[in-house]
Parts: C-alpha cells; structure tokens; sequence
C-alpha cells in the first residue's frame, strides 16, 4: 500500500543522514577523517541529547500519519465494499474473481474521477456513525441498508448504467478493462494495493460480464417503494426505466447454462 508512511520515514532518516554529513565534514576540518573518527561520530549521535527533541516530534507526527493512514484505509474500506456487496454471494462461490474488485474501481473512477474521494468520506462517516451507535462494532448489513449508503451506491450504479448508453460500445471498452492485470490497483487517489504481474488476463468474458452486472444491477428492478423514492432522489432518474433499459440489453449476454 502506497501512503506517506514511508516517505515520512524517509525524510527521518534524511534528516539523520544531513547531520551526520555535517558532523562529518566539521570533524575532517580539524583531522584527517578516518573510518574510526567516522564510527566515533555515529556512536555520539545514538547517545546525544541533543536529538532528543527531534525523535519525540518524529515520533508524534509519525504517530500522526499512521492514524491518518489508517483512516484512509477505512474511508476506503467502507465505500469498496458498499459498490461490491451485491456481488459477494458470486465472489463467494468462485463464480467471480476477486481479482476483478480492483478493475471495477477503476472504472467507477473513470466515470467519476476525484468525485470518488468525496463519496469515499460520505461513506467512511455513515460507517463511523453506525460504528460509534453500536458499540464499535460495525455491522455492515446495517451500514448497505442506511437510506445515505443506499443513495451513494444508487448514484454510482446509475452512473454505470449511463455509461452503457451505446451499449455495445462500451461493453467492449469495459471488457478490456476488467480482464487488465495490473500490477498495481488504485483504490483512491493516493492508496494502492501492489502485486506482481501474472501475465495473463483475468477471466472476464461473456459469462462474466453478465454476471457481474446482473448482479449489480438486478436488486435494483425490485426497490420497495420507499427505495425507488431513494434512487429517484439520488439520480434524478425513475428506477423502472433506467434499470429496466439495461437489463433489457443485457439479458442478450446472458449465459446459455
């Protein structure tokens, strides 16, 4: 994961090295510097007081970063799993590959760029509410049925399925990007699962694309009455026609078995 941990450790470790080089240079000014003058100056600097007050702030605006990180990472937590639930019984039963989770962000990224990181903090605050009432502990089917998450993935969902106005088109485009292996996945702007490149495309085909966004799409054509009201004022579109016209197209993909 790519977060600003690491580069906060590297600017402690910089800043450790430019003294050390001072000291250094200082030291080869009044003698000729040797390796032994080299490690007397290193055993100095693990002992001086004078770094004491440096290692304390490090110490508090590292503590900083890693509570920072770890809010990132749940912000992303709860927005990454509100767009995917629907599909955890397919993920569940290997007839999806996880692997696909990160290619679909990208293309809910694609449809909404840095909007992403908005809705990701309207998602990670409704978790903490429900989080917070419960005790600490968050349950997540109650997190999918609060009206506010409810409306957040409405708005992504009917995004999706405005992108597949030419259908054809754009079932084409988003097949080349579900079977992509990238070797580094963005969930948000700033926050990356790496892994290696396994040089083969991920199994997305027919069968899976039907799937995928059967899944997605499908509980949508049965919202109770007070949920149709939710994702008419989330999107300003009528359920029964918008979710109605998609699955329509799709169901020319649906699988022969």
């Amino acid at each position: 994961m790519i977060t600003r941990g690491p580069d906060f450790l590297r600017q402690m470790a910089n800043k450790l090295l430019d003294a050390l080089v001072q000291g250094a240079e200082a030291e080869a000014r009044k003698a000729p510097f040797t390796t032994d003058t080299l490690r007397q100056l290193v055993e100095a600097m693990k002992t001086a007081s004078d770094y004491d007050h440096f290692y304390r702030a490090s110490y508090d605006s590292l503590m900083n970063v890693v509570e920072e990180d770890a809010r990132r990472g749940a912000r992303v937590n709860a927005f990454g799993r509100l767009l995917v639930h629907p599909l955890d019984p397919l993920f569940g039963e290997d007839k999806l590959d996880r692997r696909l989770i990160g290619n679909y962000f990208f293309f809910v990224r694609s449809l909404f760029g840095d909007e992403v990181d908005l809705m990701a903090d309207e998602a990670a605050s409704v978790a903490e509410e429900i989080r917070s009432s419960a005790g600490g502990n968050l349950d997540w089917a109650s997190f999918y049925a609060d009206p506010r998450a409810k409306q957040l993935y409405f708005r992504v969902i009917a995004r999706v399925i405005r992108a597949f106005r030419v259908f054809e088109t754009r079932r084409d485009w988003v097949m080349k990007v579900m079977q992509h292996d990238p070797t580094a996945v963005g969930l948000s702007s700033n926050v990356y699962i790496e892994r290696p490149f396994e040089g083969q495309a991920l199994p997305f085909g027919t069968r899976e694309f039907y799937l995928f966004f059967d899944g997605l799409v499908r509980p949508l054509a049965h919202l109770s009455p007070q949920d149709a009201a939710l994702f008419q004022n989330a999107t300003g579109e009528d359920p029964v026609k918008i979710v109605g016209n998609f699955l329509s197209e799709l169901e020319h993909y649906r699988p022969a078995n």
